[in-house]
């Protein structure tokens, strides 16, 4: 219904970019090389900004291609994050109930979930 869709809008990122210079820092550190070096024609101006990061545009190979770039700190945040979330899954199948039937594995769950963000 449109009265969903116009709330959860309002959650989506506003959020201003990082400096292109920062950007390539990033990349060179993730790439252990300079970006130049790497990319040609590497856009300063990122295309889209975001909470966990931005896009910006470079040629790789001769071929124009997107570059996504993860802010710098996350992984550090996302470990504290899911140090507490396993607490809680393990906490969850101590008291769960499972009084609806379901068969929940919560500590499964959460290892399923950290596997798949560091890919």
């Amino acid at each position: 219904p449109k009265v969903y869709t116009d709330v959860l809008k309002t959650l989506q990122d506003d959020v201003p970019g990082f400096g292109g210079e920062r950007a390539r820092e990033i990349i060179s550190k993730e790439l252990g090389k300079p970006c130049d070096d790497v990319f040609q024609n590497f856009s300063m101006e990122p295309l889209a900004a975001a909470s966990l990061g931005q896009v910006h545009t470079a040629t790789y190979k001769g071929k124009k291609v997107a570059i996504k770039v993860q802010r710098a700190g996350l992984k550090e945040l996302f470990d504290v994050d899911l140090k507490n979330l396993k607490k809680l899954a393990e906490l969850l199948d101590k008291f769960d109930p499972k009084s609806d039937g379901a068969d929940r594995d919560w500590v499964s769950i959460y290892e399923e979930s950290e596997r798949l963000l560091y890919l």
